[in-house]
């Protein structure tokens, strides 16, 4: 067996509390061994281009006006984006290595050799990232047939005149590689489907805004084909004696679990995994959680949480805090952040999936728009799973819009990041087939299908073409507020303005070469644009007066280690971060044995957290039951977090 992490922002090595690399290690239980992997996509990725240079120049120099220089130019460049197109190819890879192997690996983004000598492995378990990418992920098959697709109809002329000019049939190398990605993705769109073959368990957690998203995932997955079999709620309290804080969150949790029953649960199996009383780290740990994954279904009246006979208070939000006492640095309680803030322009929160940005996020927007009624204020979601509409309980779209309730001076709008680049997309083919019709008028030998190459843009370069959008429009609004992705994504997105203005220079320099030919004003200026806007986003992200990044944490081993590593990411992109944000803390815990533990090890984590965040401001947001939703209870809440 092979358990394989393709999140970008790996956490499988902390859980099992190993070092864990591109190659298999070697897991020993107490009966049984497996091998993990983290997969390393970018890495893959420069592999498979350097194993198959020469036939993807060859496609590129047949169909286009490139020569070699530029074709080669283009493929030294990163490719922003390809986590989940990689991670699925190389879970294909993995499982079918003997097929491979058989028929030619050259179509596999992965290693230059095979990752293991002998048979392939019987199964292979895929944590993958959260909600918005593991979309993408398997949604990766229809992105590699365009792929073959686009290098098929590149590859055409060459092919035609090959054969009626030099009367020669064989394929060629190139002609090869496009069959063989084209064959790769049917049959992993083929595996994806085939219940026989592949099965999916959607992990969710007892909390509403989780819920809603998982709601829109499964939709999704339903669209496209996907079976899942089973829902997982993992995480559900257990009754461990009367508390004050544990009934109300158990009761809450009942409503929700009879929620996932009626809507993603109906017709499926939905498991519930017990809450531990230590985060789970290590085989051993792991192994008991295992053993509830593998047992009897769990049925509405099996619900061993609320014994009978007991009774659980119902109505007003409970707000587990304390009011106004001092923390070990002399906070207090009140809203920290529009002091911490200042002036900032732009504002991130991001951080490790499931630790509660978005809830952080909007309760933050809130606390600016009051405390500056002067002030314009965006909220703006660039998560491709947009959780906004659900912390508000509101119907929210790519057109800003007041949130009911709010203060006027708050619009909320989840970025439509598709429709961004569509935007983008046709403006540069225009402007690529007006130079292809000039050039070919020239007399100079061309393909005639340029715009062709549009058609492939790596999956996560929409997301910046929807920052971009809003860079653009950043005059009309003081100050803009971002809910990010997860960890992993939402350092893709920082890393990409590079990485896009890398690509824009090049074609650049192409323009100037071919200048004597090509009438290129529409491209020309379309680049000039474009490589100015992302300037501008670089310029911003870097003033650390104007923007500052917030990373928002959970008191715990495996979130904690995932922010440390984030932290040194943002570092070395050179960003502000002045703030951490310990979510959800049990600051005035009950009695029972859950709230004492619960307490023992936030206190330990928090230490660490401390450590580790050297001089920046911690701020501490109370556990509350239910969680806030709507701008009544996300207001409240931010009154009661403590610096």
């Amino acid at each position: 067996m092979l358990v394989v992490s393709t999140d970008p922002a790996h956490s499988l090595g902390d859980a099992l509390v190993t070092r864990l690399g591109v190659r298999p290690t070697r897991i020993r239980a107490k009966r049984h061994t497996f091998d993990a992997i983290e997969l390393d996509a970018p890495r893959a990725l420069a592999r498979w281009v350097d194993a198959n240079r020469v036939a993807l120049g060859d496609v590129l120099e047949h169909g286009t006006w490139l020569d070699r220089d530029d074709v080669d130019a283009l493929l030294d460049l990163s490719i922003p984006g390809v986590d989940e197109l990689v991670g699925l190819i190389e879970i294909d890879r993995l499982s079918g290595a003997r097929r491979l192997r058989a028929s030619g690996a050259s179509a596999s983004l992965g290693e230059a050799r095979p990752i293991r000598k002998r048979a392939p492995y019987d199964l292979i378990v895929v944590d993958t990232a959260p909600t918005g990418h593991t979309l993408r992920l398997l949604g990766a098959p229809e992105l590699v047939a365009a792929v073959a697709e686009v290098l098929d109809a590149l590859q055409e002329e060459h092919r035609l005149i090959r054969q009626q000019l030099a009367r020669v049939g064989r394929p060629e190398a190139a002609d090869r590689l496009i069959a063989e990605i084209g064959a790769q993705a049917a049959e992993i769109a083929e595996r994806l489907r085939d219940g026989g073959r592949t099965a999916f368990h959607w992990v969710t957690l007892p909390e509403p805004m989780s819920v809603a998203e998982s709601e829109d995932a499964l939709a999704a997955l339903d669209a496209i084909g996907v079976p899942i079999a089973e829902v997982v709620v993992n995480h559900v309290l257990t009754d461990l004696g009367p508390c004050p804080l544990c009934d109300r969150r158990i009761a809450d949790e009942a409503r929700t679990i009879a929620r996932i029953r009626r809507t993603i649960g109906r017709g499926r199996r939905v498991r519930l995994i017990p809450a531990q009383l230590e985060e789970p780290r290590s085989v051993n740990a792991l192994a008991a959680i295992g053993r509830s994954l593998v047992g009897p279904d769990q049925h509405v009246g099996s619900d061993p949480r609320v014994g009978p006979g007991r009774r659980v208070a119902s109505g007003r939000r409970v707000v587990f805090e304390r009011h106004g006492v001092p923390t070990k640095r002399g906070g207090h309680a009140g809203p920290p952040l529009p002091e911490l803030l200042g002036d900032a322009r732009l504002v991130f929160f991001g951080g490790k999936g499931g630790v509660g940005k978005t809830t952080v996020a909007a309760a933050a927007a809130l606390s600016l728009a009051h405390a500056h009624p002067d002030r314009r204020i965006l909220l703006l979601s660039t998560d491709p799973a947009h959780s906004l509409g659900d912390v508000f309980s509101a119907r929210l779209s790519d057109r800003p819009r007041r949130v009911g309730g709010g203060p006027a001076n708050l619009v909320a709008r989840e970025v439509d990041a598709e429709a961004a680049l569509a935007a983008r997309r046709h403006d540069l083919e225009s402007a690529l087939e007006e130079i292809a019709s000039t050039v070919g008028a020239a007399g100079v030998r061309i393909g005639g299908r340029g715009s062709e190459l549009l058609k492939i843009a790596p999956p996560g370069i929409d997301e910046l073409f929807g920052v971009l959008s809003v860079v653009g429009a950043r005059t009309a609004y003081d100050a803009i507020v971002i809910d990010t992705a997860p960890t992993g994504h939402a350092v893709r997105l920082l890393e990409m303005p590079e990485a896009a203005r890398a690509w824009v220079q090049v074609l650049m320099r192409v323009l100037l070469k071919y200048r004597s030919v090509v009438r290129a004003g529409p491209l020309a200026a379309a680049l000039v644009d474009l490589s100015k806007s992302i300037r501008d986003l670089q310029a911003l992200l870097h003033d650390r007066q104007a923007t500052r990044f917030i990373v928002v944490a959970r008191a715990a081993q495996v979130p904690r280690s995932e922010t440390e590593r984030f932290l040194e990411r943002l570092r070395r992109l050179q960003l502000a971060t002045p703030a951490l944000v310990v979510n959800a803390m049990t600051l005035t815990p009950g009695r029972c044995r859950r709230c004492r533990a619960t307490a023992a090890t936030e206190r330990s984590e928090l230490a660490a957290l401390r450590r580790l965040s050297q001089r920046r401001v911690i701020i501490q947001t109370p556990l509350t039951a239910p969680p806030p939703r709507g701008v009544r209870a996300l207001s409240e809440w931010a009154r009661r977090w403590i610096v």
